[in-house]
Parts: structure tokens; sequence; C-alpha cells
């Protein structure tokens, strides 16, 4: 990533020369060449955003995708996928020119704009005086097949079963209160989500990662359009935009990433 942001002040720098907008009208139609600006994300996780029952989206991602569209000149078009592995299939499909998520799964993430620390919540009758105390042989731990903590915990666990289940608050809900699983890992978001659904459930205290959000292109775009993305993302977060969208969904233990 620190090759971009050099390369974004080039790119800032351009604007302000005579051929500027030619540059600026360059990136945007690389980024978009339809026209409008798709953005892909998916709403399983209410960290990123929510889909209501009309249909309509909200969250950090979307305030975060129609700011990057507006900062292009192009109108926002949303590409909602209702999981983890729908979203995860999208890649090199050409169905989006922008994907918003996880760092981990992204191909080649531009600059962070979101974090936070991913912990556990026990099912009830279950308890863990930290972290650090999951990774044992008796321990199931959920996780949304192919997402962060997938990815992640499959190789950091040594002796705990990691047991994947399709993403989502009310899988994740019924495979605590079954007992398919002992605790289930995510962000801070989605584990309160869980809490409130699931009387005796617990948070366990500790993080066993901390979660990074940032944008990405499609594989094959230039340079410059990486840049350009870069720096819209860096302006979201320096102009007060993503703090403003964390507080206004009211998220605890969410935080704007640092420059």
């Amino acid at each position: 990533m620190r090759s971009l942001l050099p390369a974004a002040m080039v790119v800032v720098a351009a604007l302000g020369s005579p051929g500027g907008t030619v540059a600026q009208h360059s990136t945007s139609a690389e980024i978009a060449p339809t026209g409008r600006l798709r953005v892909g994300f998916q709403t399983a996780s209410p960290i990123l955003a929510r889909q209501a029952p009309d249909g309509s989206v909200s969250g950090v991602v979307v305030d975060l995708g129609r700011f990057i569209a507006a900062s292009l000149d192009l109108a926002f078009e949303p590409v909602v996928y209702a999981n983890q592995e729908a979203y995860a299939q999208s890649f090199d499909k050409g169905e989006w020119d922008v994907v918003i998520g996880v760092r981990g799964l992204l191909t080649d993430p531009g600059p962070d704009f979101m974090i936070a620390d991913a912990m556990y919540i026990a099912a009830p009758g279950r308890e863990f005086a930290d972290a650090t105390k999951v990774d044992s042989p008796e321990v199931r731990v959920g996780v949304s097949r192919g997402g962060g903590s997938d990815r992640i915990l499959t190789g950091a666990l040594k002796s705990a079963q990691v047991v994947r289940v399709p993403g989502g608050v009310s899988n994740a809900v019924e495979a605590l209160r079954a007992g398919t699983v002992d605790v289930w890992a995510a962000n801070p978001v989605t584990l309160r989500e869980i809490e409130d659904a699931l009387p005796g459930s617990r948070i366990v205290p500790g993080a066993w990662t901390t979660g990074r959000y940032a944008a990405s292109l499609p594989k094959g775009r230039s340079a410059a359009a990486h840049a350009r993305l870069a720096d819209i993302v860096v302006q979201a977060r320096r102009t007060g935009l993503v703090q403003r969208s964390i507080e206004r969904a009211g998220f605890k233990g969410v935080r704007v990433a640092p420059d």
C-alpha cells in the first residue's frame, strides 16, 4: 500500500494542472467503463451493510461507496450479495467496479478505512476466561464459511475445530443454540447482534485479531486507477465521513483506520 499513496499524490497534483481534468475523466472511465460505479459488498455481516425488506441498503460500506462514486462524478449502483459465499464467488466475474470488505479477502486492497477487533461469543452454558482459552481440543469454533474468520482461524487455531457455517447472524445464532459450535468468531457488531438474539450467550474477553476493511478494484486496473481510489478512501477518512457513518450506525468497538 505504501506505493499507492505517493502515486495518489501525483494524481491529486495532476488535477491542478491544465491536463488534470482530462486525467480525472480518464481514470473515472477506466474504473467504471459503464458510466456508473457498481460497488460490490455483502450484507450478511452488519458491520458492512444491511438490506431492508424493500431492498434498500444502508451502512458504512454504502456511505463509502456513495462517496467514491460522487468523487468520480459517477452514479452509485450497489451490487449486493446476501452472504459471504456469493460475495466471494463474484470475484473476477466483472459484476462490480469496486468491491468493499474485509482486507484479507481482497485481491489488491487500497488503504484501510475501518478497523474492528475480532472476538468470540460463547454459547449459553459455555464459559471462557479470555480468547486465549478457546484454542483447545474440545472446542468447536463457528465461522462464516469463506469469510475472514474462516481464512484466518483455519490456519491459526492449533487444537480447536473450525466449523464452517453459511454466513449471517441467524445462522450463527442457530449454530450456538443447537450446540453445533461452542463459540462463534466475528467482528464486534455481529457479536452484539448475536448476543441480543441469544439469551445466555456471552462475548469472550479479548480479541483474537483486528479486522481491517478496505476497497479494491478488479485485477488489471492501472496504477493510476488504484492511486485514484486510494486517494478517495483516504479523503473519506480525513473528512470524517467514515467516522460519521460509524456513529450513525451506533457501532461499538469499531473505529476509523489511522493514517
